[in-house]
Protein backbone atom coordinates (compact mmCIF):
# COMPACT_ATOMS: atom_id res chain seq x y z
CA UNK A 1 0.00 0.00 0.00
CA UNK A 2 1.43 3.35 -1.19
CA UNK A 3 1.23 6.24 1.10
CA UNK A 4 -1.13 8.18 -1.05
CA UNK A 5 -3.45 5.17 -1.02
CA UNK A 6 -3.47 5.83 2.47
CA UNK A 7 -5.00 8.94 2.35
CA UNK A 8 -7.26 7.71 0.15
CA UNK A 9 -8.84 5.12 2.44
CA UNK A 10 -12.09 6.32 4.17
CA UNK A 11 -11.36 4.00 7.51
CA UNK A 12 -8.12 5.64 8.12
CA UNK A 13 -8.95 9.51 7.41
CA UNK A 14 -12.64 8.83 10.04
CA UNK A 15 -10.56 6.83 12.56
CA UNK A 16 -7.09 8.27 12.70
CA UNK A 17 -6.94 11.98 11.23
CA UNK A 18 -9.94 13.49 12.03
CA UNK A 19 -9.01 12.47 15.45
CA UNK A 20 -5.46 13.52 15.52
CA UNK A 21 -5.88 16.80 14.91
CA UNK A 22 -7.51 18.07 18.04
CA UNK A 23 -4.96 15.97 19.89
CA UNK A 24 -2.35 17.97 17.75
CA UNK A 25 -3.73 21.35 18.84
CA UNK A 26 -3.36 20.34 22.75
CA UNK A 27 -0.03 19.32 22.42
CA UNK A 28 1.05 22.47 20.39
CA UNK A 29 -0.84 24.49 23.79
CA UNK A 30 0.91 22.33 26.08
CA UNK A 31 4.14 22.76 24.93
CA UNK A 32 3.57 26.64 25.07
CA UNK A 33 2.53 27.24 29.14
CA UNK A 34 0.65 30.91 27.83
CA UNK A 35 -1.55 29.09 25.34
CA UNK A 36 -3.26 26.54 28.36
CA UNK A 37 -3.64 28.16 31.57
CA UNK A 38 -5.23 25.47 33.34
CA UNK A 39 -7.29 25.87 36.67
CA UNK A 40 -8.88 23.74 39.51
CA UNK A 41 -12.12 24.76 37.39
CA UNK A 42 -10.54 23.45 34.12
CA UNK A 43 -9.67 20.39 35.85
CA UNK A 44 -13.14 19.67 36.88
CA UNK A 45 -14.94 20.34 33.58
CA UNK A 46 -12.16 18.34 31.65
CA UNK A 47 -12.67 15.28 33.97
CA UNK A 48 -15.87 16.02 34.06
CA UNK A 49 -16.34 15.16 30.01
CA UNK A 50 -13.92 12.01 30.54
CA UNK A 51 -16.70 10.97 33.01
CA UNK A 52 -19.82 11.80 30.35
CA UNK A 53 -17.89 10.41 27.04
CA UNK A 54 -17.12 7.09 29.52
CA UNK A 55 -20.72 6.96 30.41
CA UNK A 56 -21.54 6.77 26.44
CA UNK A 57 -19.27 4.49 25.56
CA UNK A 58 -20.82 2.13 28.42
CA UNK A 59 -24.35 2.46 27.70
CA UNK A 60 -23.34 1.89 23.78
CA UNK A 61 -21.78 -1.37 24.54
CA UNK A 62 -24.31 -2.44 27.02
CA UNK A 63 -26.79 -1.35 24.33
CA UNK A 64 -24.83 -3.39 22.11
CA UNK A 65 -24.14 -6.23 24.28
CA UNK A 66 -28.33 -6.82 24.94
CA UNK A 67 -29.11 -6.09 21.30
CA UNK A 68 -26.75 -9.09 19.43
CA UNK A 69 -26.29 -11.12 23.27
CA UNK A 70 -22.64 -10.26 22.99
CA UNK A 71 -20.69 -11.41 26.30
CA UNK A 72 -17.49 -9.44 25.10
CA UNK A 73 -19.40 -6.26 24.55
CA UNK A 74 -21.39 -6.97 28.11
CA UNK A 75 -17.78 -7.09 30.17
CA UNK A 76 -16.35 -3.76 28.09
CA UNK A 77 -19.43 -1.64 29.07
CA UNK A 78 -19.74 -2.72 32.81
CA UNK A 79 -15.96 -2.25 32.65
CA UNK A 80 -16.58 1.36 31.29
CA UNK A 81 -19.63 1.95 33.51
CA UNK A 82 -17.19 1.37 36.68
CA UNK A 83 -14.56 3.45 35.16
CA UNK A 84 -16.64 6.23 34.87
CA UNK A 85 -17.87 5.94 38.38
CA UNK A 86 -13.72 5.85 39.39
CA UNK A 87 -13.60 9.05 37.79
CA UNK A 88 -17.11 10.80 39.08
CA UNK A 89 -15.85 10.14 42.87
CA UNK A 90 -12.78 11.95 41.83
CA UNK A 91 -14.54 14.46 39.64
CA UNK A 92 -17.22 15.32 42.94
CA UNK A 93 -14.75 15.32 45.29
CA UNK A 94 -11.94 17.18 44.24
CA UNK A 95 -14.24 19.64 43.21
CA UNK A 96 -15.85 19.60 46.27
CA UNK A 97 -12.22 19.62 48.25
CA UNK A 98 -10.80 22.39 45.83
CA UNK A 99 -9.53 24.46 48.70
CA UNK A 100 -7.55 21.47 50.39
CA UNK A 101 -4.77 21.18 49.13
CA UNK A 102 -2.96 18.85 51.08
CA UNK A 103 -5.80 16.19 50.67
CA UNK A 104 -6.16 16.70 47.35
CA UNK A 105 -2.44 16.33 47.04
CA UNK A 106 -3.10 12.63 47.56
CA UNK A 107 -6.38 12.18 46.50
CA UNK A 108 -5.98 13.21 43.12
CA UNK A 109 -3.41 11.19 41.80
CA UNK A 110 -3.94 8.34 43.64
CA UNK A 111 -7.88 8.32 42.47
CA UNK A 112 -6.59 9.10 38.47
CA UNK A 113 -4.57 5.77 38.68
CA UNK A 114 -7.01 3.60 39.80
CA UNK A 115 -9.55 4.56 37.45
CA UNK A 116 -6.58 4.13 34.80
CA UNK A 117 -5.32 1.19 36.18
CA UNK A 118 -9.02 -0.72 36.24
CA UNK A 119 -9.72 0.55 32.97
CA UNK A 120 -6.63 -0.68 31.18
CA UNK A 121 -6.74 -4.10 33.28
CA UNK A 122 -10.06 -4.58 32.94
CA UNK A 123 -9.15 -4.05 28.55
CA UNK A 124 -6.26 -6.40 29.40
CA UNK A 125 -8.85 -8.86 30.90
CA UNK A 126 -11.32 -8.74 28.02
CA UNK A 127 -9.16 -9.45 25.63
CA UNK A 128 -7.50 -12.67 26.92
CA UNK A 129 -10.62 -13.77 27.77
CA UNK A 130 -12.40 -13.28 24.52
CA UNK A 131 -10.60 -13.00 21.86
CA UNK A 132 -8.66 -16.18 19.80
CA UNK A 133 -7.80 -17.09 16.47
CA UNK A 134 -10.98 -19.73 15.70
CA UNK A 135 -13.02 -19.43 19.13
CA UNK A 136 -15.14 -23.14 18.72
CA UNK A 137 -18.63 -21.11 19.04
CA UNK A 138 -17.64 -19.17 15.86
CA UNK A 139 -18.33 -22.95 14.11
CA UNK A 140 -21.60 -23.01 12.80
CA UNK A 141 -21.68 -26.98 11.85
CA UNK A 142 -18.70 -29.45 13.06
CA UNK A 143 -18.31 -32.93 12.16
CA UNK A 144 -19.62 -34.89 15.61
CA UNK A 145 -16.32 -36.88 16.39
CA UNK A 146 -18.56 -39.96 17.99
CA UNK A 147 -19.50 -41.23 14.44
CA UNK A 148 -17.36 -44.18 13.78
CA UNK A 149 -18.78 -45.47 10.94
CA UNK A 150 -17.97 -42.26 8.56
CA UNK A 151 -20.99 -40.58 8.10
CA UNK A 152 -20.01 -37.28 8.40
CA UNK A 153 -23.13 -36.38 10.94
CA UNK A 154 -23.02 -32.69 11.20
CA UNK A 155 -24.66 -31.50 14.57
CA UNK A 156 -25.39 -27.41 14.34
CA UNK A 157 -23.87 -24.94 17.47
CA UNK A 158 -26.34 -22.45 18.45
CA UNK A 159 -27.41 -19.56 16.61
CA UNK A 160 -24.76 -17.01 15.65
CA UNK A 161 -25.06 -13.36 16.06
CA UNK A 162 -24.27 -10.78 13.11
CA UNK A 163 -20.99 -10.44 14.25
CA UNK A 164 -20.16 -14.01 14.25
CA UNK A 165 -21.80 -14.84 10.93
CA UNK A 166 -19.58 -12.28 9.09
CA UNK A 167 -16.73 -13.76 10.88
CA UNK A 168 -17.19 -17.36 9.78
CA UNK A 169 -18.12 -16.39 6.04
CA UNK A 170 -15.10 -14.13 5.90
CA UNK A 171 -13.12 -17.82 7.00
CA UNK A 172 -14.79 -19.92 5.10
CA UNK A 173 -14.24 -17.36 2.02
CA UNK A 174 -10.38 -17.46 2.50
CA UNK A 175 -10.60 -21.81 3.24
Amino acid sequence: MRILDLFSNKRFITYTLIPAIPLFLFTVMAVNPYLWIGSEIHHFYIELFAVIFSGVTAFYYILHARNLNDKFSLFIGIGFSVSALIDLLHVAVSYSLMENSDFLNYFIPQTWFAGRIFLSSMLLVAIAKYSSVFPEDLVSSKIDPSDTQGNKTVRNSPTLNVDQKKLVEKFQKTS
